[in-house]
């Protein structure tokens, strides 16, 4: 480790529906920074409340479990700016050096909260508003893909208006003779939550309706069948490639989030020329929408000329099972050295 020794705020929680991913990463983080010898705070992104961590989790200053219950959470309130802004203001006053964001979804990667510590002039790690914004976005995502010749799934976007009811989606996807099978999600989202594999008509009503639940935009992509392979880059530089072979059809929140229930190959055993080329374009997109400091793009592959890329993840998961820190052990970057890596990527930004 860097003997620099860092005062650092984790980001943790937040409003959005991926809360609980959020929490599980900054137990990781926090856990790791702090046997690393640096000087941690942890916020929760709700609302500018202090946390602590122990054993079971996190609590507040007055003992009280911070969380929520159930795997798929819904949100649990907006977020509160001005308590945030002012509670992040007090950090940076206190010796705050560096915010280490492990949020996942929402505002906490959207864009908002990296709009915040900019306005705040406190440094963070991952990528700026603009290109958190934009991968953010799959129906904008996907056209920059298009613009960059990075093939992706045919697609379609509708979005909740008042005069179009979910039934009126149904019949409109099946107007316009997008091949089945579907897949259906919100446009704005992570962690597959309110994600459905549609094989029929009669399923897409329900389909919509659980996107519907999470987004106000939705996406209605044509199935690709191949494996799942992720490129994790690292400061620009693309590091070995991660296979998944979930134990359901698609890899959903249960297959990511769930022990047992998906075999990962790091580094995946692929030809040298299908690494080449999804290196290099996850390289790419990654460069062109201006990400900072680290992200990891998904693709399907059937074979070097026959591929897609799904989308762009500006803070990939730190858990126990996630994908960016597997890949960084790969490349021989242990788990506590990449943490500080990248908060002194941000140190360097600013």
């Amino acid at each position: 480790m860097n003997e620099k020794r860092l005062n650092i705020l984790v980001l943790a929680g937040g409003e959005s529906t991926e809360r609980d991913v959020s929490l599980t990463s900054a137990k990781a983080v926090v856990g790791a920074l702090t046997q690393g010898g640096h000087r941690v705070t942890i916020m929760d992104a709700l609302d500018g409340r202090r946390l602590q961590l122990r054993a079971d989790g996190f609590v507040d200053n007055d003992g009280r479990p911070v969380g929520v219950s159930g795997q798929l959470s819904p949100t649990i309130l907006p977020m509160d700016g001005s308590a945030l802004a002012s509670q992040l203001a007090k950090a940076k006053a206190a010796g705050i050096e560096v915010a280490f964001s492990a949020l996942h979804g929402g505002a906490g990667e959207n864009g908002r909260m990296q709009a915040l510590l900019d306005m705040l002039q406190i440094p963070y790690t991952g990528s700026p508003m603009a290109s958190s914004a934009i991968a953010m976005n799959k129906d904008i995502s996907k056209r920059v893909m298009q613009t960059l010749g990075i093939p992706t799934a045919e697609w379609l976007r509708y979005d909740r208006r008042t005069e179009r009811t979910v039934d009126d989606i149904a019949r409109e996807v099946a107007a316009v003779g997008l091949s089945l099978p579907q897949v259906v999600k919100p446009a704005d989202g992570g962690s597959t939550v309110g994600l459905t594999l549609v094989e029929s008509e009669n399923q897409m009503p329900d389909a919509v309706r659980a996107a519907l639940a999470v987004s106000d935009s939705i996406i209605i992509e044509k199935y690709f069948k191949g494996r799942e392979i992720t490129i994790a880059v690292l400061d620009s530089k693309a590091l070995p490639p991660v296979e998944i072979k979930p134990s359901h059809k698609l890899y959903d929140y249960t297959c990511k989030y769930t022990k047992g229930k998906s075999e990962y190959i790091c580094p995946a055993k692929i030809d040298a020329a299908i690494v080449q080329q999804l290196s290099h374009d996850a390289v790419h997109f990654y460069e062109t929408i201006g990400c900072r400091g680290y992200a990891r793009i998904d693709f399907i592959v059937a074979s070097v000329d026959d591929y897609i890329c799904l989308e762009l993840n500006t803070l990939p998961g730190m858990t126990e099972l996630s994908l960016f820190p597997m890949a960084a052990r790969a490349a021989g970057i242990e788990f506590g050295r990449l943490l500080e890596r990248l908060c002194l990527l941000g140190l360097e930004r600013n």
